[in-house]
C-alpha cells in the first residue's frame, strides 16, 4: 500500500507540473517567443541569409602579358567554368586594379611574360589570382575553378608528351569530382543542419530560464512565494513533467526546423523522418532536462539574454563545424560531450546528409539517453538542493521583514541610499 501511495504521489506530482507549466509558457508572450516562435522564425531566416549557396559567374579581368596560344586556351577554360565570367583584358595590373577598385570585377588572373615558354621547357609556369576577398564564397569560386582547370590543363600536356611511349589519348590522369551528400557543395547544406539543431536547444534553454525569471519576479513581489508554481510537488516529478511539457511545445517547431526547412530550401534529405524523429526524442529531453539545471545562473529576465549570448557562440564552436573537432583541446572536448547539441547534431548531419541509419548512429542514440539521465540527476540536485532552500529562505526572510526582498534588490542595483525606510514607505505609497 505504501508504493502504491508513493506511485500516485509521483503521478499527481507530474500531473500538476505538467499543468502548471503548461499555463505558464501560455501566459508568458517572452516564454513563447523563445519556445515556439524563435524555433520557427530563425532557421528560414538563417536560411535565407546562406542564400544562394553557391555564387557563378564571378566577373574576372585578365592580365595576359604572354600572349600565347596556351594563356589563351587556358583563358578559354577558366571563363567556360560555372563558377568565374572573364569580363575583359586590362593592359596591365594598374588598369586591373582600378577596374576591381570600381567593382567591375572581383578578380584578376594575371599571366607572365614568360609563362608559356617556362612551360613549353618543361618548368613550371606561374598563373596568379588576385581577388577581392571581402566575401569568402567568391575566393573560393575564383579559386576552386582556377584549380580546376590548371590541373586538367597539366594533365592534357603531360598526356601529350608520354603519347609516344605509351600511345595514351587524352589526359594522363583523369580527375573526376563526385560530391556525396551535400550535392551542391554549398556553404548552408554543409552549415545549416548543425545549426538547426543548436536553434532548437539554445531556444528551450532560454525559454525554460525565461520562464524561471519570471518565477522569480514573482517571488520578490509576494513575499518569496509563487503561487504559480508548483514547488511543492516531488523535485523529480516535477522536473520530468516539466520536460513533456517542453517536449510538447517542441514538437510542430521541431518538425518545422529539421524537415520542412530542408525541404524549402532544398538542403540534403536523405534520411528516414520517422529514425530523425527517435533521434531528437532525446535529444530535446536532454536539453529540457539542461535547461532546468541552468537555471539557477538566472534571476532575472535580463540575465536570460547574457547566457544567450554567452553560451551560443561557444556551443557553435565546440561542435567542431567551423574548427576540426580533433584539434580542440581536452578540455574542450570534454566540455562539448556535455552538450546535447554536440551529439544530437552531429548525427543528425550524418543522417540527413550522409544518409546514414539510427543503427549506425547508435553510440550519438545512446549517448545522448545517458546525456539525458545525467543532466537530470543535475537538475534534480539543483533543484533540491539549491533552489528550494533559496526559496524558502526568501519567505524567512520576508516574514523577519516584508521588505528584506525590496532592500536586497536595492543592494544589488547600487541603490544605498534607497535603503532609507522613509523613501521605501513613500516608494510603496506611490
Amino acid at each position: 500500500m505504501k508504493e502504491d501511495k508513493e506511485k500516485i504521489g509521483w503521478l499527481h506530482s507530474i500531473g500538476l507540473s505538467m499543468i502548471q507549466e503548461f499555463k505558464l509558457i501560455f501566459r508568458d508572450e517572452a516564454v513563447i517567443i523563445f519556445f515556439v516562435v524563435l524555433a520557427i522564425v530563425y532557421p528560414p531566416l538563417y536560411s535565407l541569409i546562406y542564400n544562394p549557396e553557391t555564387v557563378r559567374d564571378e566577373p574576372v579581368v585578365v592580365v595576359d602579358d604572354s600572349r600565347s596560344p596556351l594563356s589563351r586556351e587556358f583563358i578559354r577554360k577558366y571563363d567556360a567554368t560555372p563558377d568565374v565570367c572573364v569580363v575583359g583584358y586590362a593592359k596591365d595590373m594598374e588598369e586591373a586594379r582600378e577596374m576591381m577598385a570600381r567593382k567591375k570585377c572581383y578578380g584578376i588572373l594575371f599571366f607572365p611574360a614568360d609563362f608559356s615558354a617556362e612551360v613549353m621547357r618543361g618548368n613550371q609556369g606561374h598563373v596568379s589570382l588576385y581577388c577581392d576577398m571581402g566575401v569568402m564564397m567568391r575566393y573560393k569560386a575564383m579559386l576552386s575553378a582556377l584549380t580546376s582547370v590548371q590541373m586538367n590543363m597539366c594533365s592534357e600536356l603531360q598526356g601529350k608528351k608520354a603519347a609516344n611511349i605509351i600511345n595514351l589519348e587524352g589526359g594522363l590522369v583523369e580527375s573526376r569530382q563526385v560530391p556525396l551528400g551535400n550535392t551542391a557543395m554549398g556553404i548552408a547544406s554543409a552549415v545549416l543542419p548543425f545549426i538547426l539543431v543548436y536553434v532548437l536547444q539554445q531556444g528551450m534553454i532560454m525559454g525554460i530560464a525565461m520562464n524561471h525569471a519570471g518565477s522569480m519576479g514573482r517571488r520578490r513581489r509576494n513575499k518569496g512565494v509563487d503561487r504559480l508554481d508548483e514547488a511543492h510537488a516531488l523535485p523529480g516529478a516535477m522536473i520530468i513533467g516539466k520536460a513533456l511539457v517542453h517536449l510538447f511545445y517542441y514538437l510542430l517547431p521541431a518538425i518545422f526546423a529539421l524537415h520542412v526547412v530542408p525541404l524549402i530550401f532544398k538542403f540534403p534529405m536523405n534520411g528516414s523522418f520517422i529514425e530523425i524523429a527517435l533521434l531528437m526524442f532525446p535529444f530535446l529531453l536532454a536539453s529540457s532536462f539542461m535547461g532546468q539545471a541552468v537555471r539557477v545562473f538566472v534571476n532575472n529576465r535580463e540575465g536570460v539574454f547574457l547566457l544567450l549570448a554567452f553560451t551560443s557562440l561557444i556551443f557553435v564552436f565546440l561542435t567542431g563545424v567551423s574548427w576540426p573537432h580533433f584539434q580542440i583541446a581536452p578540455y574542450w572536448d570534454v566540455m562539448s560531450r556535455m552538450i546535447p547539441g554536440y551529439w544530437g547534431s552531429t548525427a543528425y548531419v550524418q543522417m540527413q546528409v550522409n544518409g546514414a541509419s539510427l543503427w549506425q548512429m547508435k553510440d550519438f542514440y545512446v549517448a545522448l539517453w545517458i546525456l539525458a539521465l545525467v543532466w537530470f540527476v543535475i537538475a534534480y540536485l539543483v533543484e533540491l538542493v539549491v533552489l528550494r532552500p533559496k526559496y524558502r529562505a526568501m519567505q524567512l526572510a520576508c516574514e523577519l521583514d516584508p521588505e528584506a526582498l525590496s532592500k536586497h534588490t536595492l543592494y544589488l542595483q547600487g541603490d544605498d541610499d534607497m535603503l532609507n525606510p522613509e523613501l521605501l514607505e513613500e516608494d510603496e505609497e506611490e
